[in-house]
């Protein structure tokens, strides 16, 4: 009886061992099936990763081609021979004026002043390099123009209309008269040109009329109240105020372009174009305004190469 129940013990140990075979054999399937879910879920985050590569070389590919330019531009600044000012005084004056230029070009802007037009004269005769001026010598930016390719820029809305003053109960009345008289003029400087260039307008030979020249326009301007000189030729600014002090001007020489800004071939078109929009613009603003007040302008106006040309052509040069 004891071996039956032996036979009985063994015969259910091994029935339960091969169904537990048989379980593990049957699940083994359902493990398998389940891979290749892991498989998709890799196959999807390699997609994903791919998805951020594209979208990587399409933000690459939407950068801007050309790098922006962090070039210096040199901006020089001639204020002949107006007034009698310091380098430091004119730094100060056109700071405003050389951080509007730093926007609009979207470049440093290295400035440059020459209160002396003899010293300016010289540095260009050396070619010295100024990517833009801001001249009051107008003749000597329109040889520029002419000369060197330079492009106008702007120029002041007021035309500039040097002026042949007199003192009160002067002889001299009518430009006839200025025959054998001594006429005073500022030296080597535009207004210069302009009244020579009246002169000859008006007929006169070398002998007509007795020129002397001093350097600063002021001085011009006391030459004919103390009686040294019998007419003096000066600029528009120091003509208005011989006028606001009650004393005539016989005449004015013809209209031509007031103080003016030119850039250099070296500046693209686009730098050009967004330099003049932003110097017209100036008057539209607070700031702008302030900018114009601290050096003594109004407005700026487009300004064209052509009307340079001309000016040329009436001074002889």
């Amino acid at each position: 009886m004891n071996n039956k129940i032996s036979v009985r013990l063994v015969s259910a140990v091994l029935g339960c061992a091969l169904a537990a075979v048989a379980y593990g054999t049957a699940a083994q399937p359902q493990g398998t099936a389940a891979q290749p879910q892991g498989t998709a879920t890799q196959q999807y985050g390699t997609a994903t990763q791919q998805q951020g590569t594209a979208a990587q070389q399409k933000k690459r590919a939407r950068a801007p081609k050309d790098p922006v330019v962090k070039e210096r531009v040199v901006f020089a600044i001639n204020e002949g021979a107006t007034t009698s000012v310091t380098h430091v005084e004119l730094l100060q004056r056109y700071a405003g004026l050389a951080g509007v230029m730093e926007d609009a070009l979207r470049r440093p802007v290295k400035v440059e002043v020459y209160p002396d037009t003899g010293r300016f004269r010289s540095e260009l005769e050396r070619q010295r390099r100024f990517d833009i001026v801001f001249g009051k010598t107008v003749n000597l930016l329109a040889g520029m123009i002419r000369e060197n390719k330079y492009q106008a820029i702007v120029k002041t809305k007021t035309p500039y209309l040097a002026g042949f003053i007199t003192a009160k109960g002067s002889p001299i009345k009518t430009p006839a008269d200025l025959r054998g008289r001594v006429v005073m003029m500022p030296e080597r400087v535009f207004t210069t040109k302009l009244g020579e260039a009246t002169l000859r307008e008006l007929g006169f030979k070398e002998n007509d009329v007795t020129i002397r020249y001093t350097r600063f326009q002021e001085a011009v301007a006391n030459a004919v109240e103390t009686g040294s000189a019998d007419v003096g030729v000066v600029n528009p600014t120091v003509k208005q105020e011989w006028l606001k002090k009650g004393n005539p001007v016989l005449l004015e020489a013809k209209p031509v372009p007031n103080w003016s800004i030119i850039a250099s071939p070296a500046l693209t078109q686009t730098e050009l174009t967004r330099l003049r929009n932003a110097l017209i613009a100036l008057k539209d603003s607070e700031h702008g305004s302030e900018v114009l007040k601290n050096i003594s302008v109004p407005e700026f106006v487009p300004a064209a190469n052509a009307e340079y040309v001309e000016l040329l052509k009436f001074i002889g040069e």
